[in-house]
Parts: C-alpha cells; structure tokens; sequence
C-alpha cells in the first residue's frame, strides 16, 4: 500500500472519514505539485485538513505549512485540522496548539503552522517545509510562489498542493495548464483512481472538481445557485471553469446587451414604479456622478446621468439639487465616506430649503460594502434587467472595471490604472437603493406609480 493508501486508512481508522470519490482520486496522487480547480462546497478544505493530519502522523518529523491570501482563511484549514487531531483519543495526548501570534499545531515531532501570503510572502521568508498547502491559491500573488513558497521546499525537495477556486489566468492557471499538458504526455487521464509514485514524468497534475462532483450536496442547491449569481461567477465558482479575461467585472457582451435595449426619455410617456438616483462624490482627479434609475417589475433603466470635476462643494451640492428636482427620485443613496459625510447633510439641507420632498441616505465604502454593491450590479447586467444609455463615458468605465488582488491578499474593485469608475459607482448605488425600496414595498411616499413624462 502506499503511503497515500495509509493516510486515508488512518482517517477512517481515527476518525470514521470516508472521501467521496473525487476527493479520493486527489487524495491518492503522490505528484510533487498538485492543483486543484475546485467548485464552491466541493470539500477542498475538509480534504486538505485530513490529507495535513494524517501526513503528520505518517511521517514523524515532518513540517507542513498551510498558507492563505489572509489570515482568516489560514485559520480556518488549521482549526479543521486542530478539531480532527483533538477529536481521537488517540491523537489528542499527543497533540500541542498554539494559537498565537500564529497557529503552530505539533503532533509528536511534526509540526503543521498556519501562515498568510499577504505583504508579498513576508511572513514565510526564513521557513523550510517538507509540504506547502496553499488554499485559494488563485489569490496569491505570483511573486509569493516562485520567490517565497518554491525555495521553502527546495531543500526538502518538498510537496507544493495548491487549492483554489479560479481567478482569471494567473499563475494558478500556468499550473493548472502544466499538469493538463503532463497528463497528456505521459497518458495519464484526468480521472484516473489508481496511485502513482511521482517520477520527473509525473511531478506536477492538475484536477478539475466541479462542486457537483460532491455527492453530499444536492444538484438542486447548486441549480439554485445558478439563480443568485452571474453566469460568470457560477461557471468560475460551481464549474470550477477559467474564464478569458476574468479580471473584468462586466462581461462585455452584457455591457452590449444593455446598451442596445430601447432607450427611455423622460418625455416618452413609459412608466415606472419609482425612480431612484445614486450620487458618488469627488473634487478633483476624478469626477462627481450622479445616475437616476427607472424602476419597473421586470426591468432597471438608467434615465439620467451626470458627471463633473473640478468644482466647489457649493456648486456641486447646487448641480446635484437640480439632477434631483429634474428627476425627482422618491429615494437617493449617496457615498457617505470621508467628506462624502458632510455633503451628504448639506445635501439633505439644501433640498428641503428647496421644498424638494426625498429620502436621501448614505452608504459607507470598505472592500466588502463596495463588493455587496458591485455584486448587485453585475447580476443586473448578467441576467440582462437593465438598459443603460449609449453613453460612451458609462460604457467604457463599465468595460474597464476590474477586480484586483490586494498585497494583504484580499479582492478589490475599481477601475483599471487609467480609466475612472464614478458612474459605475453611481450606478451601483442607484440599484442598491432600488433593491432597498423594492424590498420595503415603499417605493414612494405618496403610493402610486409615476409616468417619466411627468417628471
């Protein structure tokens, strides 16, 4: 039996762990590098956890690192392998945990620490593995591979396994590519079940694992999955799929169909059941953008946009009053952050010296409020509710809107170096509003729907 073949012997005879098949088939894989392209709920965390614990037991001696884009996600494999080490009697009299100011678990001689790939590797540097574990390897910079991972195990001639879901063509992908290429060179199919003993040949594989591949988890859920989120974003985290250019929030094909829906003026007569508005505010080097929306039952419509730069805040608040009384929103949402705050009173002040009647709130920017709000977005123009304008500005800061890997390893949004993002902003905060409004029931004040012509 090999030593792979041992491990999972050892999970069922300590724990009762029993893999499905896929993770099987991974788990038996003795290659020198391994990748895995895995679906949501596939079980990339719960195998990963016992093939870390069982290696331990197998090779006394030996270091195992468990590294992630943050330090959330280092923790979250460590204390899956912390519960299963504690979970045996067997293992338990044998095993030490140490929480701070990193997770260091030793069982016997082996140690297993948990560490984040963020600021460029620098908490790695200095440390020798016999086995790296990177989770969510997509998000790790390619730098902290080549430069900081790779010579860890160089000594060892250790084990690299990466686990990710994809994330564009990065240097996940380069690998995932080079272990598809070996696989064809040397004969050895995709899903092959039987073990095999790296040679040169075989140092690195790569395997596919949709989350359907997990017999726990029913096809409905993930049918139902499909539904919550772009197309995009299902073929990339339940199809375990690389997609071309996967940096760009806004497939360009959605930007196309939404531009090329009838346009509505505000004199064509078409009703809708409110209108709402989102306001993204700047001074100088970008531009302030106001968006008001149309909403109906079925569809989103962008009936107003406005952008500018380079003028005071007294000015600005005046502008932004006039796109208010021109397309009287029954709500706005405004970007509240820094002075975003102040305007956002001045705003609200002004509007009522003018008589103008309107619910205005403000919406606070971090990574994650900024993602919710995009997220909202894109699945508008994935499944194809919204029509904007043809408006050359909106389109293009649309096109070029991106995701970015972060140093600390975390996902951030914006446009890409060179291109502005203020009406996509505005944009999402006009449609974040509408879905508030929508889910309220209250969309205006006075009940009743309200005809563009009237406005």
């Amino acid at each position: 039996m090999t030593e792979a073949g041992k491990r999972l012997l050892l999970a069922e005879r300590l724990w009762g762990w029993r893999p499905h098949e896929t993770q099987r088939k991974w788990l038996l894989d003795q290659s020198q590098t391994k990748v895995a392209a895995c679906g949501r709920r596939w079980g990339k965390t719960e195998s990963a956890a016992v093939d870390a614990a069982t290696t331990a037991i197998i090779r006394p001696g030996s270091v195992q690192m468990i590294v992630s884009p943050t330090y959330d996600q280092s923790r979250v494999m460590s204390d899956a392998v912390e519960r299963l080490l504690l979970g045996s009697t067997l293992t338990r009299r044998l095993t030490r945990i140490v929480k701070t100011p990193y997770p260091r678990i030793t069982i016997g001689r082996s140690v297993i620490m948990a560490r984040t790939a963020d600021e460029d590797g620098r908490n790695l540097r200095g440390h020798a593995a016999d086995r790296v574990i990177v989770d969510e390897a997509a998000y790790v910079r390619d730098g902290v591979i080549q430069e900081v991972i790779a010579p860890m195990l160089a000594d060892r001639c250790g084990q690299l396994v990466m686990i990710s879901t994809p994330f564009g063509k990065n240097h996940f992908y380069r690998a995932f590519v080079r272990g598809q290429e070996t696989q064809r060179a040397t004969g050895r199919p995709a899903d092959e079940a039987e073990p095999r003993i790296a040679t040169y040949e075989s140092r690195i594989r790569s395997f596919q694992f949709p989350s359907w591949l997990n017999p726990h988890i029913s096809r409905e859920y993930i049918e139902a999955q499909r539904l919550e989120v772009s197309p995009r974003q299902f073929a990339v985290e339940y199809e375990a799929q690389f997609l071309d250019d996967q940096a760009s929030v806004f497939a360009w094909e959605d930007i196309e169909a939404a531009s090329a829906s009838p346009a509505v003026h505000p004199t064509s007569g078409a009703e809708f059941e409110c209108v709402v508005a989102g306001i993204d505010w700047a001074r100088y080097s970008d531009y302030t953008a106001l968006v008001a929306l149309g909403v109906s039952e079925s569809r989103l419509v962008v009936v107003g946009v406005d952008r500018f730069n380079g003028i005071g805040w007294h000015k600005q608040i005046e502008r932004a009053v006039e796109f208010v009384r021109r397309y009287r929103p029954a709500a706005v949402l405004t970007d509240q952050t820094s002075v975003g705050d102040p305007l956002l009173e001045q705003l609200r002040s002004r509007l009522s010296e003018s008589g103008i009647d309107v619910r205005v709130e403000g919406c606070v920017f971090t990574n994650q409020s900024k993602r919710e709000l995009i997220d909202i977005l894109a699945l508008h123009f994935a499944h194809r509710t919204i029509s904007i304008p043809r408006d050359e500005r909106l389109i293009r800061e649309l096109q070029y809107f991106e995701y970015e890997i972060t140093c600390s390893g975390g996902v951030r949004m914006q446009a890409r170096a060179g291109h502005h993002d203020d009406l996509v902003i505005a944009l999402a905060l006009a449609c974040r509003q509408a879905k508030a409004l929508g889910s309220s029931g209250s969309y205006l004040a006075g009940g009743g729907r309200v005809a563009a012509g009237e406005w």
